[in-house]
C-alpha cells in the first residue's frame, strides 16, 4: 500500500506487526486493539513504557522532535486512522495526549506492582474496557488478550507464573474461557476477585467473606 493509500484508508495491523506509519502522517489515532510502546535504543533490550488503547494518539514523540527511541507493536488486531489537524484542532489533540500519557503512566505503575493476580486482573478488565469502546455488549463476552509473551511483560512476571495464575482464575469461574489470544469472563466477576496477602492464587470473594480459604 502507498503512502497515499494509507493515508485515506489508515492501517491494518495484526497481533504482533510492528507500528511503521508512511512518512507522509505522524499522528495515528487508535481506532481498535491496542499497542505496546517500548522503549528501545539502539544496542539496547527494549522495554515495555506503556499501553496504546483506543482513541489514543501516538506518535506525539517524533512529531515534537524528542530523540526517544520508541517501538510500538500491535498487541490484537489493530486499526489506526491519521490525525490530520493544525492551529487549534492540533493543539487540542496536544493537550488530550498529555492528559491520556499521565493516565496511563498510572495504569503501568498498577500493572507491574502488587500480587500477580492483581496485576492481571487490571490488564483484562482494561482490555475489556478498551473492547467495550468498540460496541461489545452483554456481561460475559470474548475479550481479546495478547499473547502469554506479551501478558507476562506487560506485568512483570515469568510466563509460568502468569500461566497458572490465569488457571486458577478460570478454576474459580473469573474466567470461562481462555486462548492463545482469547479470553471470556464478565467484568463484573472479574472485578469481586480478591487475593489472599502474600500469594499470586485468587480465590472467590464469597467464599472469603465466608471465613474459608
Amino acid at each position: 500500500m502507498s503512502s497515499s493509500d494509507a493515508m485515506r484508508a489508515g492501517l491494518a495491523l495484526a497481533a504482533r506487526d510492528l507500528f511503521a506509519p508512511p512518512a507522509a502522517a505522524s499522528l495515528w489515532r487508535v481506532l481498535q486493539g491496542a499497542l505496546r510502546v517500548d522503549s528501545a535504543p539502539s544496542g539496547q533490550a527494549s522495554r515495555f513504557v506503556r499501553l496504546a488503547l483506543p482513541g489514543d494518539v501516538i506518535g506525539v514523540e517524533q512529531w515534537a522532535g524528542t530523540h526517544d527511541c520508541l517501538s510500538l507493536r500491535a498487541l490484537i488486531d489493530t486499526r489506526l486512522a491519521p490525525v490530520q489537524a493544525e492551529g487549534t484542532a492540533m493543539m487540542q489533540i496536544l493537550m488530550e495526549t498529555v492528559v491520556v500519557a499521565h493516565q496511563r503512566c498510572r495504569e503501568v505503575v498498577t500493572l507491574r506492582s502488587g500480587p500477580v493476580a492483581q496485576r492481571l486482573q487490571a490488564l483484562l478488565l482494561l482490555f475489556a474496557q478498551a473492547q467495550a469502546v468498540g460496541g461489545a455488549q452483554g456481561s460475559v463476552a470474548d475479550c481479546p488478550v495478547p499473547f502469554l509473551a506479551d501478558l507476562s511483560e506487560i506485568v512483570d512476571a515469568a510466563p509460568e507464573t502468569v500461566s497458572r495464575v490465569l488457571g486458577s482464575m478460570r478454576a474459580h469461574d473469573f474466567l470461562q474461557d481462555r486462548k492463545p489470544q482469547k479470553a471470556r469472563f464478565s467484568s463484573q466477576a472479574l472485578q469481586g476477585l480478591e487475593m489472599v496477602a502474600g500469594m499470586s492464587a485468587v480465590r472467590p470473594a464469597r467464599r472469603l467473606a465466608g471465613g474459608l480459604t
